[in-house]
């Protein structure tokens, strides 16, 4: 019920009526109320699967990893932890002009805090590690795609219902966007 209360838009009977029902009922139930419950946890659950395939990471020193993004709904979190599990003692920094995420997997455990923008979190963090060099990831995502490209596997539609605009917009991924605009035989 985690991804329920992570959506803006669920209210106190949906979760009071959650706690109520099992994961086979809402799967499967007809009722409307339930419909809602489940299509509001898909909502969530859909915008953590994009969020973590739109974020690029920038790498600041050796521990420090940073990736813009601005969810619709509350799940900073939610992905930061999971980054955080999938690089270990490195400090995961996920936010936007608004708010950050800070989340660190260790032995002991995970442990995350919020903070102020994304921008701030930086400054802060660059007085507790070596963060001088930033290593920019941008080189090495413009190499992937021409390598990928294939003039007989031109396919604009696909490309856009891949990478919709407003999760890129979102992870403020620059160059997918680039890549959308630019005529395939640029490359």
């Amino acid at each position: 019920m985690e991804l329920l209360e992570a959506n803006k838009n669920t209210e106190r009977k949906d979760i009071k009526l959650s706690k109520k029902i099992d994961d086979k009922r809402l799967e499967t139930a007809k009722e409307d109320d339930i419909i809602r419950i489940r299509k509001l946890i898909r909502e969530a659950g859909r915008e953590i699967h994009k969020m973590k395939g739109f974020i690029r990471f920038k790498q600041f020193g050796e521990k420090v990893k940073s990736g813009y993004m601005k969810p619709k709904h509350q799940i900073g979190f939610m992905i930061a932890d999971w980054f955080a599990k999938r690089f270990p003692g490195d400090v995961i920094v996920l936010g936007n002009e608004k708010v950050s995420w800070i989340s660190i997997y260790t032995e002991e455990g995970i442990s995350h805090e919020k903070s102020e923008s994304l921008e701030e979190t930086l400054v802060e963090l660059n007085d507790h590690f070596d963060m001088d060099e930033e290593v920019d990831l941008t080189e090495l995502w413009e190499k992937y795609y021409r390598s990928q490209y294939s003039k007989s596997r031109k396919n604009k539609e696909l490309f856009k219902k891949n990478m919709p605009k407003k999760y890129r917009k979102r992870a403020k991924n620059k160059i997918e966007n680039e890549f959308e605009l630019r005529r395939l035989d640029e490359y």
